[in-house]
């Protein structure tokens, strides 16, 4: 029980200790800079949509302001089986910019399908992805497309910025956690490449672009297929959006991130050769101390929790069960005092955690019974 313990214990500590730490020393000691240049090749932005009434005309507005010249930017909207108002506010806005705004009326197939669909047609030698409520820093497709001066990028990806979120346990969880998993991605970016992109602001060659099954996640896969072809994918801090949180209660988080891990782990099903440790080393490496192992902390949690409970003999583990249940208590109460709106500083922390652990464990659970998350709901709207 003891070796079970440790070894549990062990695994988290590299997950979110050890694994960033030797990433950070790593990129600062060697690291492959790109070769950026001011260059300006055609590039078509996908905007994957799905009753998106609210949100849509805003998005058009802020992707004709990008500081991009328009000749060379062309703007797509993959309107996913919508049934309010979406496609009717596109058409008024492609009558009114003929030849840059055009609308994919679609059958609700998911994201990923509706992005099959947007690649086929079209004409841009950069497919740039993005959601109907995110909004581009005027600047953010300039300095993406800049990475592509280097013949061996293949895919870039921006950094997203949770905005207005007050002060709901999700929403700060979900600001703290994106910080951290940035701060990984944009280390793995200087070594030589990243794993997956942020699903909201990423852009890859069209010639890279690999038809998908529905229920792959795009944003995970695309960059890991051009990564398999021989190219980097990389981070560029300087595109940023920014975006509205798309679930502000606990079951709704939970439910989005289990519904990320799902077809994450089905994403590497669709991709088993990047678990190849001979012909793929450091991609290997990557995905199995990056992915697998962070989606397979909550059964080291467990592991840890009944190995403990067996130990009980010795006064040191006794200390460290009782600060287990003390965190998970710390959880608990952060969970029944949000019901409330009392929100003590710092409490959100567990809560959070704990709720990132479930996740995965529901995705297991969902796959397990044959499930596939293909389709999403519209989140909350931007004003």
């Amino acid at each position: 029980m003891a070796c079970v313990f440790w070894a549990s214990v062990g695994a988290m500590a590299y997950v979110y200790v050890g694994y960033p730490l030797l990433l950070f020393l790593v990129s600062r000691l060697w690291s492959r800079p790109v070769a950026k240049a001011p260059v300006t090749p055609t590039v078509t932005m996908v905007i994957a949509a799905y009753n998106e009434e609210q949100a849509i005309a805003g998005k058009l507005d802020n992707s004709l302001a990008l500081d991009y010249p328009a000749d060379r930017l062309d703007i797509m909207v993959a309107s996913d089986g919508s049934t309010d108002g979406t496609n009717r506010l596109v058409r008024e806005y492609a009558a009114r910019h003929p030849g840059r705004i055009t609308l994919l009326d679609l059958p609700r197939a998911g994201k990923t399908a509706g992005q099959n669909q947007a690649a086929e047609v079209a004409t841009g030698e950069i497919l740039v992805f993005s959601d109907a409520t995110t909004m581009y820093d005027p600047g953010a497709v300039r300095a993406m497309v800049a990475n592509y001066a280097d013949p061996l990028v293949g895919s870039v990806g921006g950094d997203v910025r949770y905005v207005r979120e007050g002060e709901e346990v999700t929403g700060k969880g979900r600001q703290m956690y994106w910080n951290y998993e940035a701060s990984i991605r944009r280390w793995e970016s200087r070594i030589f490449t990243v794993i997956g992109a942020t699903g909201c602001i990423y852009s890859l060659r069209r010639s890279l672009y690999t038809h998908l099954d529905p229920a792959a996640i795009s944003d995970f896969v695309q960059p890991a297929k051009a990564l398999l072809q021989g190219y980097r994918s990389v981070v560029e801090d300087d595109a940023t959006c920014y975006e509205v949180a798309e679930s502000k209660q606990m079951g709704e988080e939970l439910r989005r991130r289990a519904r990320v891990v799902h077809r994450g782990i089905r994403g590497v099903g669709y991709m088993a050769e990047v678990l190849h440790p001979f012909r793929h080393p450091f991609l290997c490496f990557q995905i199995v101390s990056h992915r697998l192992l962070r989606w397979g902390i909550p059964f080291l949690l467990i592991a840890a929790f009944v190995a403990n409970a067996f130990l009980l003999d010795a006064p040191f583990y006794q200390w460290t069960l009782a600060l287990q249940l003390a965190f998970y208590g710390g959880a608990l109460a952060a969970l029944v005092l949000d019901r409330w709106h009392i929100r003590p500083r710092g409490l959100f922390v567990p809560l959070y955690f704990c709720l990132v652990n479930l996740a995965p464990l529901i995705a297991v659970w969902s796959l397990l019974k044959g499930e596939k998350k293909i389709v999403w709901e519209t989140g909350p709207q931007a004003p």
